[in-house]
């Protein structure tokens, strides 16, 4: 028997698919590139009307490449249309969710516990799932009713995750998790744990002791970044409103810990967070982008930004330019406001679609803009990079620790390497260097 993967979506689903693809291999073999498989594994996402269209689209996609094949829909569309995707003949069957245990179920294989990941196929880095789930319940967003509650892996398991990873040459690992700062090591003794919510990131001096030294986030990082041979450790996003003080320590002092940080921030418009039940305000974006920076010169910071949301007005977006002008974000994430079933914002009054069209538009020349000016302050700086592809004309490119891309010649390595570089120009769009 043959299996072949294909995932949509977040790195959550990644992990997943990677998790259950090295279950599956002790049974089964998998597929190569333009073979025919007899099992095709979909792992879907619906965070947007679009994700849950090309959900569809590869499960016909799958039927007609793999004639006779048995089409599994898993992930988080699946979850959610079961019985419309088996209805409709789209699948064949339906995993409840994408996690190992559930594929092993409806494939009828004998099951077995998994243990964690030991490779990444496919990527020159490593995601590694720490948390699932999430507890808030923004007005815009289905995660929380497609991935349940929020919910930790040990960290002990996670540990012993990590340093099989980088036993096997992965030069960086990118915790990730639905709401990662949400972490909570439940193997911590309830004596330690503590009832009292995250520090907040107007806190500016240390600990307040709302988190257990043994509990948070910050200290699954310290954790691992004494694992020997692991390079780089990167935090996929940091939700803005309880971000831990000791964990913007490590981001300015730990030279395992990559100097990035990606923030769902959404809008800048404290109107339209409300509206959006974030629980955070512009103010506290600001002053925790201002925290990075200054603990941290130098610091990447990445956003994500959702246009249209509804009732946003003109000066919601001026707010929301202003607010990531502030902050410099050096790469934005774009989204149109899609209305997603059981959601409190799918009732409200849509923002016109030629209208939220313009409005991504106009994001995407300020985000361009302040792409450049990022760029232009690397020139002349000096960065260790993980080679992540060849290109043409000899030309490598490469990830620095503040998730920059670069380009460059010469002999410093294949994919997956770790290369120091002189960065010398920009051109093109496109930061370039030299070994250094």
């Amino acid at each position: 028997m043959k299996f072949s993967f294909l995932t949509f979506g977040c790195k959550v689903n990644q992990y997943d698919s990677q998790a259950a693809r090295e279950l599956l291999g002790a049974h089964w073999e998998e597929s190569g590139r333009g073979e025919k498989a007899d099992v095709v594994i979909v792992n879907t996402c619906t965070v947007t009307a679009e994700a849950d269209r090309q959900a569809r689209q590869a499960l016909r996609r799958a039927r007609v490449r793999n004639p006779g094949a048995r089409v599994v829909a898993a992930g988080c569309y699946a979850r959610r249309a079961a019985a419309e995707l088996v209805a409709e003949g789209l699948a064949d069957a339906v995993a409840d969710g994408a996690c190992p245990e559930s594929l092993i179920a409806v494939l009828g294989l004998p099951s077995s516990r998994p243990k964690g990941i030991s490779r990444f196929a496919g990527h020159t880095r490593a995601f590694l799932k720490v948390q699932d789930g999430c507890d808030r319940r923004c007005s815009f967003c289905v995660v929380p009713l497609v991935r349940g509650s929020s919910v930790s892996r040990p960290v002990k398991e996670i540990e012993e995750e990590a340093r099989r990873l980088a036993d096997g040459g992965v030069p960086e690992v990118v915790l990730c998790g639905v709401r990662l700062n949400a972490y909570r090591n439940p193997s911590t003794p309830l004596s330690e744990r503590s009832v009292r919510a995250p520090a907040r990131v107007l806190s500016r001096g240390p600990s307040n002791g709302s988190l257990s030294a043994r509990q948070g986030l910050a200290h699954l990082v310290e954790r691992l970044v004494r694992i020997p041979g692991l390079a780089r450790l990167r935090l996929s996003s940091l939700y803005p409103g309880d971000v831990e003080p000791e964990l913007i320590g490590l981001l300015a002092a730990h030279p395992k810990v990559c100097r990035h940080a990606h923030l769902p921030v959404q809008s800048g418009s404290d109107r339209v967070l409300r509206a959006m039940r974030r629980g955070y305000s512009a103010r506290q974006v600001r002053d925790l982008a201002e925290a990075l920076r200054k603990r941290c010169p130098g610091m990447g910071l990445t956003a994500d930004v959702i246009a249209g949301f509804p009732g946003e007005t003109e000066e919601d977006v001026r707010e929301t330019e202003r607010l990531l002008e502030d902050c410099g974000f050096h790469r934005l994430h774009l989204f149109p406001f899609s209305a997603r079933p059981g959601t409190p914002a799918a009732a409200l009054p849509p923002v016109s679609r030629e209208e939220v069209k313009r409005r991504l538009a106009r994001l995407a020349v300020l985000g361009n803009r302040l792409k450049r000016a990022a760029q232009e302050r690397e020139v002349g700086r000096e960065a260790e990079v993980v080679v992540e592809s060849r290109q043409r004309g000899g030309w490598k490119r490469g990830l620095t620790d503040t998730y920059h891309t670069v380009m460059f010649r010469g002999p410093a390595g294949g994919s997956g390497a770790l290369a120091r570089l002189r960065i010398t120009a920009l051109s093109g769009g496109e930061l370039r260097g030299i070994p250094a």
